[in-house]
């Protein structure tokens, strides 16, 4: 497809959204590591397929089980839980691949089962999700810079001429707590921020929120919705400006920098000099 910015498009396939040009949320954080990664995972031919990662399917089920539970058996088929060596597991998952489906087992299944119901009572999810789109695909040409930017929000509520913004995010510990760790850990602070001003830019509106929904992977799968404060998501805001030059830079000039070409002089922790201050 050939996307012309500012744009919305509703039910794009995700191996079209990922292949469209534009700096998303994850380019921007492999971005913040370094441009040579960023060269080497998004731009370089040689590069090797992806690897799915570790739960990567169990997020992709609690996600559809809590914001498409219409579409869950059309896309999954249920197996009894067996090991997925076995010749019975491999015939019924040739059969399912041949249907166009992706065989799961049953535990699999009941914890995106319980996952859904979970996240629903909270009231104000609740009735977020009884209303809205999920997986919007905004493209969006960044003012500062031309550069073409893009977000695929998980859940788009809309209302009062504007909208409200949701993200799954399924994670051990849901507390709030231990959340925010987890913002800060891996910059979800820049994805509050990128899709917000992208949303905007992309629907010409207003997006009033930002929602983390985070449910755990176990037992009892409890739920938690997590908002960051408009200085925190300045913060973010700041960052994905600087990373967006960056990124401008590096096209421009074809140079994807790593982490120096000099030897770098580093200190310990200060938890560590610290310590040794008290003995």
């Amino acid at each position: 497809m050939n996307i012309t910015a500012p744009c919305v498009i509703e039910r794009m396939p995700a191996d079209e959204y990922h292949a469209e040009e534009g700096l998303s949320n994850s380019g921007l954080t492999i971005l913040a590591r370094s441009p040579a990664h960023y060269y080497a995972l998004k731009l370089d031919p040689n590069r090797p397929p992806e690897e799915d990662k570790a739960g990567q399917l169990e997020g992709t089920l609690a996600h559809c089980a809590i914001l498409e539970p219409e579409q869950f058996d059309k896309r999954y088929r249920v197996a009894p839980n067996m090991h997925r060596g076995t010749k019975v597991w491999k015939e019924l998952d040739a059969s399912a691949t041949a249907d166009g489906l992706v065989l799961i087992q049953l535990s699999q299944y009941d914890t995106a089962m319980r996952q859904a119901e979970s996240v629903r009572r909270i009231r104000e999810v609740r009735d977020l999700l009884d209303s809205g789109r999920p997986e919007l695909s905004a493209f969006a040409r960044d003012p500062r810079t031309g550069v073409i930017k893009k977000c695929r929000p998980d859940w788009t509520h809309e209302f009062d001429g504007g909208a409200i913004l949701m993200d799954v995010k399924t994670y051990s510990d849901a507390s709030p707590h231990e959340f925010k760790r987890q913002i800060a850990r891996k910059g979800y602070y820049r994805q509050d921020a990128h899709y917000r001003d992208t949303y905007e830019l992309a629907a010409q509106t207003t997006v009033h929120g930002f929602i983390f929904l985070a449910v755990e992977t176990s037992w009892p799968y409890q739920p938690s919705a997590v908002m960051l404060t408009e200085e925190d998501v300045e913060i973010g805001r700041q960052e994905n400006e600087m990373l967006t030059e960056t990124y401008a830079q590096c096209m421009e000039r074809n140079r994807w920098p790593g982490y120096g070409d000099e030897i770098s002089l580093v200190t310990l922790p200060k938890y560590i000099t610290n310590r040794m201050e008290e003995v």
